[in-house]
Order: structure tokens, then C-alpha cells, then sequence
């Protein structure tokens, strides 16, 4: 017999030095087979122990090649000490709870046939959730970054046999034997870094009876280019935000009293205050999960946006990777300001305008000459990596004559707050655009739910212009109440709203603010904070 030698042809799965090394626990699956031990907190698979590169004192290996233990050690099954304790230090450092795992159990009861494909903007927790999800549902948890995998699983791609390639897979990645059944996950992370990967989806989904995720941050904008095409009823897709306003009341323990409050007025003043002091914090730090932990340690505004301006470095870093000129870094960074400034700018359009509006103040924001199709790239960019959101037109205020994407929306308002500091616009100015983004946002999340689940009819939010009016935004419920709202920072006239009214074009009339709310002869007046999570008002 021999002790656990070094080995150099496998990945440095081990500690390096000439640190004794001791196992604690033999490690067992669910059907009773050995197939590694823990050891320094870590599991490591028999067939890793076998050709990795450091001693383990207390093992030997015989001449069959079985390992031995010298001395008998407790024994302990993958799911307690591996799959349990991962699930356990996710949600120790993730503590948010999140609407998105309902969405994944659906998935999981009734989605079998399809791959999950999570969508959403970088950082706003997609892989953390999915993560979540997986160790508290599943025995056998697969994880690959295809950014950082060193074990080849491109290479599954390219095998006639997925199902023999994901079992020499798991035995190459420290991983235990591969169990072909809907108790294992596999989730494979940035996938828009592999083309022969993504389109592997509809064959892996034929050769393997486990569950299957896929998720990335920029797919959006490599479908259809780079050799990408969608595997079409292949896919079940969920998109993933930023923590919402009522996700953020959650946090702070206050989500009965948003659920709870009366939209009109007659509730406790001191539940509308504590709301109101929410609201006024998230909307000016956003919903991105680690701009929201920087707040909770340090309390402070200006600490969190600090971390806004980190995310948006990042961002522009790994942007770049896609961009095939290096001028397009500095237009698509000038664009942030330029979609900010002409959303203040506009004044009572249709938004047909809005590119050559986001042009002119390019050219004014970047020493380049730029023309209008880098500058619509940039946008195109942006929205597909879920910067921007495009919002609807309703044509003459018929909600059933659409036309699309007729304005743009930042998709938090934290980055509207951060990247407002960089303007020059006036106080006004920001105060408005904060408040629309928040509504829009929360307005825009009622589209994301199941058909099941679904409060709205239609595809996306939209504003509306009637003759010299415009309506901040119009919304149906799924009995077909057209409701029209319109946001304001302080008290006034909302005179578009009543023009929408008097002219029948709207059922319900809404006025959102931060006051308690009421209701009126014509219109009624809603807290802000509940403009999303308490349609439809009732």
C-alpha cells in the first residue's frame, strides 16, 4: 500500500505546500457507495484522491487501487455534508429572499421538457438564486462557468453521447458519479461565452434526464451573431431583475405594512412614514443586490452609490470584450449620460425622436464624432444588457394601437441617482426622472410574471400622447380596466390625466405621490411606493 501521492495531471483541486493533510469524514451517496472523503472542509472525490498531487496522511491507496482509511473515520452523505452545507453558506451570505424562486419552483413542477434560461442585467443576483434554488431542491448539483472551467466541458459539445460525456465530465471536475435522474441539476453559468455550447442546449436536453439551467448576462446581444441560434421550444425563460421596492420593504421587515396599508389614506400615519423613508432610500441606491448589502453595513447613501459607479466599471470592462472597435467603448459610455439627459430633455414627444436626441448630446459628451447608427448600437447594447428599457407608445390613448419602444427608461433608479451627479441638470429635473424610473420599473415587473400569474394584459408598459397631452403611463388589468397614471414629485393639476378621462380613454384615473393617498370625485391618489406590487388597486 501507499499513501496519496502527487499526481500532475489533473487540475490543483488540493492544497499546495508541505501542509499535512488529514480526512474526516468518508463521504457516501445516497446509495450507500463510497465515492470520496471531506477533507479540509472540502469534499474530494475517490477518483481525485487517487490522481491528485498531495499526501493525505490518514489514507493509503492499495495495489487494486482502493483507498483505505488507517483508521476508520465517521461516515457522511454527499447531500448533508456537501449539497446542505453549500445551500447553508449561499444563504448565509445572501440572506435577501427573492420573488424569483417561486418562478423556479414552477419551473421545476411543470418544466421538465424545456431548459431554464435565466435573463437579466450583470449583478443582479441570477446565478446566486439559481444557486440557491439548486442546493435546497436538488441531491446533485452540477455547477460550470464556462468563464472559468478548467475541465473541459466544451467538449460534452462535441460528443455524440452527452450522456457518457457529462459522466466523464464529473469524474474530471471532482464532481461524484454523474446519478441521470430529475434529483440532479445542472446549471451551466455564462454561456454566452460558448456558441458550440448554447447550441448544444436541444441535444443535452434529449440525452440527460436532470434538470437543466442556463443563464448569462450579455445573451441578448450574441443570439443570432458569433455562430449563436436559439433553440426554439427548446427553452423556458425567466427575467431576472434588481431587488424590487417590495422585495427591498422585505429586507427591512416592513413588506406586511406595503402589503397591508390602505391606498387611500385611513391607515396608521406612522406605516406610511416608515414606507415613505424606504422609498426615498431606494430610490436612490436601486435594487442591485450588492449596493443594497454596502447600505445595510454602512447605512450610508453615499457609500452605496460608490458601489453603483464599481458596477458600472465592471460592466463597461466586460463590454468591451464584445466591442470590435475601441471607439465604441467611449461612445457607448457617453450614451449612460446622453439616455439620461434626453429623457430630461424631451418635452411632451412621442419619443420618435429619442435617438437623434441621445445622438446630438453624444457628440456634446465624447470628443469622437459619432453618427447615429454607433450611437443606436450603443443603445441596442445597452438594452439588450438590460441597462435600458425600451416603454411603448399608445397611439392617440388607445391602449390597443401600440407602437413600440418609443422611449427609453434606465432599469434602476439607483443608476439613474449615480449617473444624475455627472449632469447638469437641475434638481427638478432629477427629481421627476428618479420618480418616473421607480414607477416605470415597478409598473414593468407585472409583465414578467407567469400568464398564471399575470395582473395586466399586453407586452410592456407605455405612455401616451393625446393632442398636446401626455400621460405618464397606461395600464390594463387582465379584466381589461384600462388605468392611467400619472406620477408626481410634489402637489399640482394633473390636467393630462383628467384630459384622458373627460375624453373616455382611460376607466381609472391615478395620481401616485408620496402622500398617503384618496380618493377623489374624478381620479384617485395612491401612496407611490405601492404603484407596482398593489395593482390593481383595489
Amino acid at each position: 500500500m501507499k499513501s496519496v501521492k502527487r499526481h500532475a495531471n489533473r487540475g490543483n483541486v488540493m492544497k499546495s505546500g508541505n501542509m499535512k493533510m488529514m480526512a474526516t469524514h468518508s463521504v457516501k451517496d445516497e446509495d450507500d457507495k463510497a465515492i470520496g472523503f471531506m477533507i479540509d472542509n472540502q469534499f474530494i472525490s475517490n477518483e481525485t484522491i487517487k490522481a491528485e498531487i498531495y499526501e493525505v496522511d490518514n489514507l493509503a491507496v492499495q495495489e487494486n487501487g482502493e483507498i483505505r482509511e488507517r483508521e476508520a473515520l465517521p461516515e457522511a452523505y454527499y447531500g448533508d455534508v456537501v449539497i446542505k452545507a453549500a445551500y447553508k453558506k449561499i444563504v448565509q451570505e445572501n440572506q435577501f429572499r427573492r420573488d424569483v424562486q417561486k418562478e423556479f419552483e414552477r419551473w421545476r413542477k411543470i418544466g421538465y421538457a424545456q431548459v431554464l434560461q435565466v435573463d437579466g442585467p450583470r449583478q443582479v443576483g441570477k446565478t446566486t438564486e439559481l444557486l440557491k434554488f439548486a442546493y435546497k431542491n436538488y441531491g446533485h448539483v452540477i455547477y460550470v462557468n464556462l468563464a472559468m472551467d478548467r475541465f473541459g466541458f466544451t467538449k460534452i459539445a462535441k460528443m455524440p453521447n452527452m450522456l457518457l460525456g457529462i459522466a466523464d465530465y464529473c469524474y474530471r471536475a471532482n464532481l461524484p458519479r454523474y446519478k441521470d435522474s430529475r434529483d440532479t441539476i445542472l446549471i451551466i453559468d455564462e454561456i454566452q461565452t460558448s456558441a458550440e455550447v448554447y447550441n448544444s442546449i436541444r441535444d443535452l436536453r434529449r440525452d440527460l434526464n436532470c434538470d437543466i439551467a442556463v443563464t448569462g448576462s450579455y445573451l441578448g446581444t450574441v443570439l443570432g451573431k458569433n455562430g449563436f441560434f436559439l433553440p426554439a421550444g427548446t427553452l423556458a425563460f425567466i427575467d431576472m431583475g434588481a431587488i424590487s421596492f417590495k422585495e427591498f420593504t422585505r429586507i427591512f421587515k416592513a413588506e406586511k405594512l406595503l402589503e397591508g396599508i390602505d391606498l387611500y389614506g385611513s391607515g396608521n400615519q406612522e406605516h406610511y412614514n416608515r414606507l415613505n423613508e424606504l422609498y426615498g432610500i431606494y430610490r436612490q441606491i436601486g435594487g442591485y443586490p450588492e449596493v443594497v448589502k454596502r447600505y445595510i453595513k454602512t447605512k450610508s447613501i453615499e457609500d452605496s452609490q460608490l458601489e453603483i459607479g464599481n458596477l458600472l466599471r465592471i460592466f463597461k470592462r466586460e463590454s468591451q470584450n464584445y466591442f470590435s472597435q475601441p471607439r465604441e467603448a467611449e461612445i457607448f459610455e457617453s450614451v449612460y449620460i446622453s439616455a439620461l439627459e434626453e429623457r430630461c430633455h424631451e418635452k411632451r414627444g412621442t419619443g420618435k425622436g429619442y435617438l437623434e436626441l441621445i445622438s446630438k448630446i453624444a457628440k456634446d459628451n465624447t470628443s469622437l464624432i459619432v453618427n447615429k447608427d454607433e450611437v443606436a448600437n450603443a443603445v441596442v447594447w445597452l438594452t439588450y444588457a438590460g441597462i435600458l428599457c425600451k416603454c411603448d407608445l399608445a397611439v392617440n390613448g388607445d391602449i390597443r394601437n401600440i407602437s413600440r419602444s418609443r422611449r427609453m427608461y434606465f432599469s434602476d433608479c439607483g443608476l439613474v441617482a449615480y449617473l444624475s451627479k455627472m449632469t447638469t441638470l437641475d434638481e427638478s429635473a432629477i427629481e421627476g426622472i428618479l420618480t418616473e424610473t421607480f414607477v416605470f420599473n415597478e409598473l414593468r415587473l407585472l409583465f414578467h410574471h407567469g400568464i398564471a400569474e399575470r395582473k395586466v394584459i399586453g407586452s410592456n408598459v407605455c405612455f401616451s400622447v393625446y393632442g398636446q397631452y401626455e400621460l405618464d403611463f397606461m395600464v390594463a388589468d387582465s379584466n381589461r380596466v384600462v388605468y392611467g397614471i400619472e406620477v408626481k414629485t410634489r402637489g399640482g393639476n394633473p390636467l393630462s390625466l383628467k384630459v384622458f378621462i373627460d375624453n373616455h380613454l382611460i376607466d381609472k384615473g391615478i395620481v401616485a405621490q408620496t402622500t398617503p393617498g384618496g380618493h377623489g370625485d374624478r381620479f384617485d391618489t395612491i401612496p407611490i411606493y405601492a404603484v407596482g406590487c398593489r395593482f390593481p388597486y383595489r
